[in-house]
C-alpha cells in the first residue's frame, strides 16, 4: 500500500464532493480543502508531502497546473471537473497532456488511482538514489584514476590518496575518517591517514578506538554504533568533543588483511544503511590504490633513505617539504614540520666512539618513527638533526606529537654496543600557513626555534615566532 500522504483539493466557488461513497474505516487518506486564492493569491512556503492536489481546471489549467507544482513539490497535479450523473468518476487526459478525473468518484476508483501514484512516488525515490549512487560512483572512480596516475611521483601519492579519501568522507559526510595500515614489515597497526577535523582523536584512539578497529581486523566483521557515547577533553581547554557514530570496515586485498578504514562522527546523526552501501563499493578500489602506492613506494625506497638510520635521506625530505608546502597553500591546508636535535650528542661519539653514537642514532630514528602517523615523513636532516614533516596537521596538533617525542626518548634507554645510555632532544615546532609559506622558510623557522630550546633549557620544545 502506498505512503499515508496528505490530499489536497483546491476549489474555486464551492468544495466538490471527492467520492460517491462513505470512506472505509482506516482507510489512510487525509483531504485537506484549500480554496483557490488562498493557494494562488500570492507567495506561500511550499506544502511538502502532500500525495496528489486536484484542482478545478479550465482554459488556464497548463497555468495553474506550473504554479501547483511549484507550491506542492513532488505532488501529482491533477485536475478535475464536476458531474451531475448518478455514477461519475471518468478519466480522462487534455491535449496538454493533464490528467483530468470526474468528482465524485467511486471509492474503489480513487484507491486505484491514489495507490498508483504512491507506487510513482516511490520508483521516483529509488530512481533517485540509484542516480545518485551512479554520480558518486563515477566521480569516486576519476578520483582513483587519478591517484593511480600520481603513483610515479612521490611528492603526489600522499596527496592523490588524501584526494580519494577525501572524496569518501565528502559523499558520506562524516566528520573524520581514518585509515589504518600495517607497518612494512610489522605486525604493528598505524594509523596512516586521518583528516584531523577532530581535535586530539589521539585521547580516545589510546582510550577506546585501538580495541575498536583491532576487533574489526581480528573478526573481519564491519563495526557500526550510531549510538557511541565518548567525551574527548581537549588538553588545556575547557571545551569536550562528543564521539556519537562510527563506522569502521577491514581492508582486504586478495585475502590479505591489510589494515582498516573508519569514519566518525556522520554529520545527519547516524550512519545509513546507504551509507554502509556506499563505503563498500569504494573499499576495493581504495585497497587497490593503497597497495600500488606502497608497491612504488617501496621501489624507490632503496634510493630515496638514509644509510644509517632507513628514515628518509636529506634529498627526498626536501623535495617533499617543498611539494607539501605548495599542495597546502593550493588546498588551504595545514602542514607542520618539527626540527630535532640530540642534547649533547658530541659527547656519545667523545666518550664512547662513532660506532656506539652511529647505533644511538639508528635507534632515536626509530623512535620517533614509532610515534608519528604513517603518512608523516621523519627524515634524517644530517649528523644528529631530524626533521619530521607532518602534512594536514595544525600547529596545536604538532605541539601534542612534538612533547610525546621529547618525553618518550627521555624515558628511554638506548642500548648501543651493550652499554646503556640516556638521551634527550631539544625540539623546534613551525606550521605553513602561519609561520612562512615556504619550505625553505619552514626549516628556518622550526630550525632557529630548535636553537632557542637548546640555549634555554635543553630537553625542551619552543614555537617558532
Amino acid at each position: 500500500m502506498f505512503e499515508q500522504l496528505r490530499i489536497g483539493i483546491i476549489y474555486k466557488d464551492r468544495a466538490p464532493q471527492f467520492l460517491l461513497d462513505r470512506i472505509p474505516e482506516g482507510t489512510p487518506w487525509k483531504f485537506e480543502i484549500f480554496q483557490d486564492s488562498a493557494i494562488l493569491g500570492g507567495p506561500v512556503a511550499p506544502f511538502r508531502d502532500y500525495l496528489a492536489v486536484f484542482f478545478a481546471s479550465d482554459s488556464e489549467s497548463p497555468d495553474i497546473q506550473r504554479h501547483l507544482s511549484n507550491k506542492f513539490p513532488g505532488a501529482e497535479i491533477v485536475g478535475y471537473t464536476n458531474s451531475d450523473k448518478p455514477i461519475a468518476g471518468g478519466l480522462a487526459r487534455n491535449d496538454d497532456g493533464l490528467l483530468i478525473v470526474q468528482f465524485p468518484m467511486p471509492v474503489s476508483l480513487a484507491g486505484y488511482l491514489l495507490e498508483g501514484f504512491g507506487q510513482a512516488r516511490k520508483h521516483r525515490k529509488e530512481l533517485a538514489v540509484v542516480q545518485k549512487r551512479a554520480d558518486d560512483t563515477q566521480e569516486f572512480f576519476a578520483a582513483f584514476a587519478d591517484t593511480i596516475e600520481s603513483s610515479s611521483s612521490p611528492a603526489d601519492r600522499k596527496t592523490g590518496l588524501s584526494l580519494l579519501i577525501d572524496k569518501i568522507l565528502a559523499h558520506i559526510k562524516a566528520e573524520e575518517c581514518m585509515v589504518y595500515l600495517f607497518g612494512e614489515g610489522s605486525a604493528t597497526l598505524q594509523r596512516a591517514y586521518s583528516t584531523g577535523n577532530i581535535q586530539d582523536f589521539d585521547l580516545f584512539e589510546r582510550h577506546a578506538n585501538s580495541s575498536i578497529v583491532q576487533k574489526v581486523l581480528n573478526s573481519g566483521v564491519p563495526y557500526l554504533n550510531n549510538h557511541y557515547s565518548f567525551e574527548l577533553k581537549v588538553p588545556f581547554s575547557k571545551d569536550s568533543v562528543f564521539i556519537r557514530s562510527i563506522v569502521c570496515y577491514p581492508l582486504i586485498l586478495r585475502g590479505e588483511k591489510i589494515g582498516a578504514i573508519e569514519l566518525v562522527n556522520k554529520i545527519s546523526g547516524a550512519f545509513l544503511r546507504e551509507d554502509q552501501a556506499l563505503l563498500e563499493m569504494m573499499l576495493n578500489p581504495l585497497v587497490t590504490a593503497i597497495r600500488t602506492l606502497d608497491t612504488f613506494e617501496r621501489s624507490e625506497r632503496l634510493t630515496i633513505t638514509d644509510d644509517l638510520t632507513k628514515l628518509y635521506n636529506y634529498r627526498y625530505l626536501m623535495q617533499y617539504l617543498d611539494a607539501d608546502v605548495r599542495r597546502c597553500l593550493r588546498y588551504k591546508k595545514k602542514v607542520s614540520l618539527l626540527f630535532i636535535d640530540v642534547d649533547g650528542f658530541k659527547r656519545i661519539n667523545d666518550t664512547f666512539g662513532h660506532l656506539v653514537g652511529s647505533q644511538a642514532l639508528s635507534e632515536i630514528g626509530q623512535v620517533f618513527r614509532g610515534i608519528v602517523r604513517e603518512t608523516d615523513v621523519v627524515g634524517r636532516y644530517g649528523g644528529d638533526e631530524f626533521v619530521i614533516v607532518l602534512p594536514e596537521t595544525p600547529l596545536n596538533g604538532a605541539m601534542i606529537i612534538a612533547e610525546r617525542i621529547r618525553k618518550k626518548v627521555e624515558e628511554c634507554e638506548f642500548v648501543a654496543q651493550n652499554l646503556s645510555i640516556r638521551l634527550t632532544v631539544s625540539l623546534g615546532v613551525a606550521n605553513c600557513p602561519k609561520h612562512t609559506l615556504t619550505a625553505e622558510g619552514l626549516i628556518k623557522k622550526a630550525d632557529a626555534a630548535m636553537y632557542r630550546a637548546k640555549e634555554l633549557s635543553k630537553n625542551s620544545i619552543k614555537v617558532a615566532v
